[in-house]
């Protein structure tokens, strides 16, 4: 994106993922089949196996991968609901209920 639009200063492309995100609820799952097509079109473009940064994911780094991504993208929703409330939601979810009979 940066190099696309070079007279976008990091801190505002910053701002448009996060609001991108807002926006999607942060539901970024990837599938599988494509994660790993890029993956192998990344190690494509490298001349050895040696040179290329990433390896393919196994059970246990998977399931650590997925539960790190739920437990942020839990945290996400959360913080995105609490600034996506009115003023007047704020007000009423902070004041104790009263019951009348």
């Amino acid at each position: 994106f940066a190099f696309i639009y070079p007279f976008f200063i990091t801190e505002e492309i910053n701002r448009l993922e996060q609001k991108f995100l807002e926006l999607i609820q942060y539901n970024v799952t990837v599938k599988s089949s494509l994660y790993a097509k890029y993956y192998f079109e990344l190690r494509a473009l490298f001349k050895s196996e040696n040179e290329f940064p990433l390896r393919p994911l196994d059970a246990y780094e998977a399931s650590r991968l997925e539960a790190r991504s739920a437990e942020v993208q839990k945290s996400e929703m959360e913080r995105a609901e609490k600034m996506s409330l009115t003023y007047n939601e704020k007000t009423v979810k902070s004041r104790a209920r009263a019951i009348i009979n």
